[in-house]
């Protein structure tokens, strides 16, 4: 609700347009630095979940129930949000899953939510890391990610 109302000519006043254009504007700059995009993955299907093209999607091995989607950074990046979409074209699958960093001993979980559904955005403390994953820690069925996408507030 934006508690938006048509004033006495029919139309959204003039300061109301120009504050949602602010806003669409505020918006499209938060997801226009998407620290993902042409990055590698542990394996080339993942590009798929990697390119900014929601009508691609990665595939967890058919009939599985717990899956990781890795992506690979030639460098560290520094990021404090991430963006995943489940593919929902044969139904939601993901049930639980776990945002994760390779802290260069073991892996840090850094978000983690009980679904994802169309689109889910976790927000956290910056993070430092050239390795991060997407850990599908239980599915109804394989699961199927659109895309796994990373971003910083602070972006260069």
């Amino acid at each position: 609700m934006l508690g938006l109302a048509p004033d006495d000519r029919g139309l959204l006043p003039d300061s109301d347009v120009a504050r949602l254009k602010e806003f669409g504007a505020a918006l499209r700059e938060r997801s226009a630095h998407n620290l993902s995009l042409g990055h590698s993955g542990t394996t080339s299907e993942i590009a798929a979940a990697l390119d900014d093209d929601p009508d691609t999607f990665w595939s967890a091995p058919a009939g599985s129930h717990h899956s990781i989607l890795e992506v690979i950074f030639p460098k560290p990046i520094t990021f404090n949000r991430s963006l995943v979409m489940e593919w929902l074209n044969d139904g939601q699958h993901v049930q639980k899953y776990a945002i994760e960093a390779w802290d260069g001993k073991a892996w840090k979980r850094i978000a983690g939510a009980e679904a994802i559904g169309h689109k889910k955005v976790d927000t956290f403390a910056p993070v430092t890391a050239s390795q991060v994953r997407l850990n599908i820690l239980s599915s109804s069925s394989e699961a199927h990610i659109r895309e796994f996408q990373l971003y910083s507030d602070a972006h260069p």
